[in-house]
């Protein structure tokens, strides 16, 4: 797998990945993401094709409680503290298509992305991933990365889910997603 920094060429690709895996209007304005201040979208290509997508970025000084929409759960001293000074890394949406799970391409995609957010001065990351009833359990590649599970937050997506402003490709008869938050020291 070749893993590049977002280019425009590939918004149409990355759109219809994130909606496949997302769900419609999950994962909108690549560009717009992707040029953010301490940003990063990267993308993993095979043959000239979309196999996967990361994103991340550095928060601003006190920014997790804007990320995680106000659920903020108790904070670990390490996080509050990165979060205080700027230094936390989040990696915020991660999608690997479904033809091309299970072969290593999402662990490798987060890695790099994990790399590229140290360099742009994380000391601390969190990882926030969707679990539904469709989505693989990612607690062992987690584990290889050096993560630990940190808390899981039920109601996460729910209210914008409801509201319509995206279609999860795993609604039933409501959300039942939750959030699942894995955390790691990399200094």
């Amino acid at each position: 797998m070749r893993v590049e920094q977002y280019a425009p060429r590939w918004h149409g690709a990355v759109l219809a990945l994130a909606n496949e895996v997302l769900g419609e209007g999950y994962f909108v304005r690549p560009s717009e993401v992707a040029g953010a201040p301490g940003a990063a979208l990267l993308l993993g290509q095979e043959n000239e094709t979309l196999v996967c997508f990361a994103h991340g970025s550095v928060l601003p000084e006190n920014g997790l409680r804007d990320h995680l929409e106000g659920q903020l759960p108790e904070l670990p001293d390490e996080i509050a503290a990165a979060d205080r000074d700027g230094a936390l890394g989040v990696i915020q949406a991660a999608a690997v298509s479904p033809a091309h799970r299970r072969k290593g391409f999402g662990s490798s995609i987060i890695s790099v992305l994990h790399d590229r957010l140290v360099g742009l001065g994380a000391d601390k990351l969190i990882v926030t991933f969707k679990r539904a009833q469709n989505v693989p359990h990612v607690d062992g590649m987690m584990g290889k990365l050096g993560f630990e599970p940190w808390q899981r937050l039920p109601s996460f997506w729910r209210k914008r889910c409801d509201a319509g402003e995206f279609k999860c490709a795993d609604r039933m008869d409501g959300c039942a997603c939750e959030a699942l938050l894995y955390r790691k020291t990399v200094f």
